[in-house]
């Protein structure tokens, strides 16, 4: 079976000055045996043959390839104002551009010869696509040639020659089939294998090429010792015959230079030893050096050998002092992961590196020398209203700077600061660490920096914890004791939830109850508000002075806890009848209908008002002309969509206290989350950009576990989820199965027919963004026909697999006189039952978006209390929240919901505080349909929100796997 693989080949196109250049192909591959060329290598065409490359060197090596295409060498050096389009060759012409051109080949040449060699890739030398590529293979030799000079003194003059050393083995070039691919750095091919020579110009060899060695007449002597042979002679090795030969070994003197090391992307340190006549890198493997010196028609040959033993004894001083020798003899400090670290080590070492004789060599960036100065930080902070002021000083020799300079380094990772002396200070990796919640969420002033009250868990890693302000929540109020003024029991765990709220109302913190669906947030809400309530103190501002009714004092003072709670039109009438159960002394106002503006003027005078979102964003106006002390959420999820007018309104409303509800605050993305704290605690994620940026793109795109972690501890303190497994242990117990339903016949056929169609539309939609409603239409109709065909057209005759088996299903329970909660997110499907079951002369009641709110109530009273009447019929939407149906012990999920939160929460209408039956939840799924696909698609995403606020979470997924849902 053939594979492919990448492919480089160098191609002579025999460009004037310009050496050959590489392309990148798909080669095809069989049994190990490269074959033929198939395409060029484009990002594109590697991905249609399931090549990965992104982030291997192919990726750098194959834009290499692409710069120097002549094409786009034409393109890239063209001349700006000229109207003709030149060639390659007539661009050579022009001395100055063809000095460019080739500096910039050798450069991108140098780095493309540099990884093939590193990572031994498959290279050919003028390949052909019509012939077998494994004729054309090049060998890549891992160590590079060393060059050796070779000159004799005679009569005539000198004679000269090359020779080049393949480690062990010594051989002349005229002697081998060599073809020069490279001059500086120097890579040729040698009888089919790739090498590069150490310190020599390739160039230097062509007069080899063809023979043996070149012999100098005297009279020209001087003049080519001078310009030819003493600069090559200083880093190859020489060997001579007939000339003064000295010997020297002795080390005058060593440095220590920090370089930049490219490739790890660190900077690391090299040692240079100083001899008389020359210098060793003590990472180059060369150990001797020559030195031609011409004096009067004198020539003397200085040669120079290592003295290793003084070397390894100065070696020693380095590593003694925790250095590490890395395999290419360079230093670099042990076991860290910090670049500039090597920095650090120069700065506590200096003094004594230069006592024992060290010259230290420090980079420039930027153009300015590196710091070596130590330095200090210290910080203190102060707590204001509703932020803290951080201030810091950092003392870097007789400098001064406040640490707020070095915010905006830190923010954007840039660990190189200017200092005013024309260096450049290194930050330390700990700062970057430590403080960068810090910087990306604090903001930065002359001397301070200012954070917001809410961002307070950021200060854990700024100061000691003993220091911190709200350090521990559950210090920093009285225990809370429920008011008598409260008329409930409350549970161990909704004391807990009071106190947490009451905590975060005396610290004017906002707060998110995110508690599972049925654990009574709406009490512990309320018991939150009577303790409010009676923390008021009268003010000259804040009291009225009226007779409020026949039987009150006149001028009687009263204070008024001004709480505004939004909600879900379904369920004011919910809360308007607990407030009056539990806290029947707080007045309560239920601001809607259509004569509500009449009540405007005196919202103010009320402990409770109770509206809809659909009119806080109708009626904005009148609602940020008042002051509340309390604003109230319920089913926060509402405002997750920032970009809506409902989200807007709710934000322009002035209050002092905030607190959202909702058992889903990330129901779709962690951009529902970012609303949530967006609301409770403005600011406290940053922008929706730098959210976006900073952690939602990470998270989702990446499961970065970094970002979670950052993620957690920020809004940790703000939301408190508990399930009903970790809290109401006397709930009864819950069961889940799935009943899988095959599909009729002619059912199916309609199915498979419409899923092909589906198919072919969907999965060639170029921007699956702009078609959202048009991909969300077409899947509706896939889950329709999979649950009864009649759905599509009320027309058809075909009956449904899924209908014969709950029908059943829902017959047993209603002759064991056992009641029932039946949800479907099509009323539609829900009216086909109703349908069966009026046929059947059972007794039912519906509950759909139709519902005229004040009915809701009737009905669901109808169903708590009428034991003849088994059924209840209710669409997800309408019914997954505000409704206590604890007398059905069953519940049927007649189709999956894409978020499957929808689904907890009916469940929840029968799970919850007041059950005292075993539940059993049935979903009916039909079987090879996307039914299937959505359920395993949920299963596949459990991860994200478990992990920030401990709850099940649904990434947007809808779109990104189309292909596995129409499988």
């Amino acid at each position: 079976m053939d594979s492919y693989c990448i492919c480089y080949n160098i191609v002579d196109h025999n460009f004037t000055g310009i050496p050959a250049l590489p392309e990148a192909y798909i080669v095809s591959k069989k049994e190990a045996q490269y074959e033929y060329i198939e395409k060029q290598a484009t990002p594109e065409i590697i991905s249609e043959f399931n090549i990965q490359y992104p982030g291997t060197p192919h990726e750098q090596l194959i834009e290499i390839c692409t710069l120097l295409r002549p094409t786009a060498l034409e393109q890239r050096f063209k001349p700006k104002k000229s109207r003709k389009n030149l060639n390659l060759s007539q661009l050579l012409l022009e001395d100055k551009t063809k000095e460019l051109i080739e500096g910039f080949v050798n450069r991108k040449l140098g780095t493309f010869y540099q990884l093939i060699t590193q990572y031994q890739y498959p290279i050919a030398y003028q390949a052909k696509r019509k012939e077998p590529v494994a004729s054309s293979i090049i060998e890549i030799a891992k160590l590079p040639l060393d060059p050796i000079l070779r000159f004799t003194k005679t009569e005539e003059g000198i004679e000269y020659a090359f020779s080049l050393k393949d480690q062990a083995s010594l051989f002349v070039p005229k002697d081998k089939s060599i073809k020069i691919l490279l001059n500086d750095p120097s890579w040729i091919v040698v009888n089919k294998k790739l090498f590069r020579i150490k310190n020599l110009n390739a160039n230097k060899l062509k007069p080899f090429l063809q023979k043996d060695k070149i012999i100098i007449a005297q009279k020209h002597v001087k003049t080519y010792l001078e310009k030819v042979i003493v600069p090559v002679s200083k880093n190859i090795e020489v060997q001579a015959e007939g000339f003064e030969i000295v010997n020297k070994q002795d080390v005058v003197g060593y440095t220590l230079e920090i370089i930049q090391d490219f490739i790890q992307d660190l900077y690391v340190a090299k040692i240079t030893f100083e001899y008389e006549h020359c210098t060793f890198d003590f990472h180059q493997s060369k150990n001797t050096a020559s030195e031609i010196i011409y004096n009067e028609d004198q020539i003397t040959i200085v040669q120079t050998k290592r003295n290793l033993d003084i070397e390894s004894e100065v070696v020693e001083k380095i590593t003694s002092k925790g250095l590490l020798l890395n395999q290419n003899l360079l230093f670099e400090v042990s076991e860290s992961n910090d670049p500039y670290g090597i920095i650090t080590w120069i700065t506590n070492h200096k003094t004594t590196l230069q006592k024992e004789g060290f010259t230290i060599q420090l980079p420039n960036i930027l153009g300015q020398q590196v710091s070596t100065t130590s330095h200090q930080l210290s910080i203190r902070q102060e707590q204001q209203k509703d932020w803290f002021d951080i201030k810091g000083w950092v003392t870097i020799g007789d400098q001064e700077i406040p640490f707020s300079k070095f915010i905006k380094y830190i923010r954007n990772n840039n660990r190189c600061f200017p200092l005013n002396n024309n260096e450049t200070f290194i930050i330390p990796l700990e700062w970057m660490t430590r403080y960068k919640k810090l910087a990306d969420f604090g903001r930065s002033t002359d001397d301070k920096i200012t954070l917001a009250k809410s961002n307070y868990t950021v200060l854990k890693e700024v100061i000691p914890e003993k220091e911190l302000p709200l350090y521990d929540q559950s210090e920093s109020s009285a225990p809370y004791q429920p008011s008598s003024n409260l008329k409930a029991s409350l549970r161990p765990y909704q004391l807990e939830g009071v106190q947490w709220l009451v905590n975060h109302y005396n610290n004017s913190l906002g707060a998110c109850l995110a508690d599972d669906m049925g654990l009574g947030k709406t009490l512990q809400t309320i018991a939150t508000l009577v303790h409010a309530k009676e923390q008021l103190q009268p003010s000259e501002n804040e009291v009225s002075k009226i007779q409020f009714d026949l039987f009150a004092t006149p001028l009687e003072t009263r204070t008024f806890l001004k709480t505004l709670i939004v909600l879900p039109s379904s369920l004011v009438f919910n809360w308007a009848q607990e407030i009056i159960k539990f806290a029947p002394h707080l007045n309560l106002i239920k601001y809607t209908g259509t004569d509500r503006k009449k009540n405007a003027p005196y919202l103010e005078s009320y402990d409770v008002v109770l509206t809809t979102y659909g009119i806080i964003s109708r009626d904005n106006d009148t609602f940020q002309k008042l002051n509340f002390n309390y604003l109230i959420l319920d089913e926060s999820q509402q405002i997750k969509n920032k970009d809506s007018k409902i989200f807007q309104a709710i934000n322009k409303i002035n209050t002092t206290h905030k607190i959202s509800l909702s058992g889903t605050p990330i129901e779709n993305s962690l951009s529902d989350l970012w609303s949530q704290m967006q609301f409770i605690n403005p600011g406290m994620l940053g922008s929706f950009a730098f959210f976006k940026e900073h952690f939602k793109t990470p998270i989702e795109q990446h499961q970065n576990e970094e970002k979670i972690a950052e993620l957690k501890s920020l809004i940790e303190p703000f939301i408190l989820r508990r399930t009903k497994n970790q809290v109401a242990k006397d709930l009864p117990e819950l069961t889940e199965q799935i009943r899988y339903s095959e599909m009729q016949p002619e059912q199916k056929r309609s199915y498979e027919s419409e899923k092909s169609a589906a198919r072919n539309l969907l999965l060639g939609l170029d921007h699956v963004a702009t078609n959202k409603i048009h991909i969300i239409n077409t899947l509706t109709k896939l889950r329709q026909l999979a649950n009864h065909p009649q759905l599509v057209s009320s027309e058809t005759q075909q009956t449904s697999g899924k209908f014969d088996d709950v029908t059943h299903h829902l017959q047993t329970l209603v002759t064991a006189q056992k009641k029932v909660l039946v949800f479907s997110s099509f009323v539609s499907h829900l009216a086909i039952y109703e349908k069966w079951s009026t046929a059947q002369g059972i007794s039912f009641l519906s509950l759909t978006g139709n519902t005229v709110a004040k009915e809701r109530e009737t009905i669901v009273n109808r169903f708590q209390e009428e034991d003849d009447i088994s059924l209840f019929f209710i669409s997800l939407k309408a019914g997954g929240v505000g409704l206590n149906l604890t007398k059905a012990s069953y519940v049927v999920l007649l189709d999956p919901w894409w978020n499957p939160f929808a689904e907890k929460q009916a469940i929840a209408r029968a799970h919850r505080i007041g059950q005292t039956n075993k539940v059993l939840v049935t979903r009916f799924i039909s079987k090879n349909t996307i039914e299937e696909k959505i359920i395993q698609l949920q299963e596949q995403k459990q991860s994200l929100s478990d992990e920030l606020i401990a709850i099940d979470s649904i990434p947007e997924y809808i779109e990104s796997n189309l292909e596995e849902l129409l499988k």
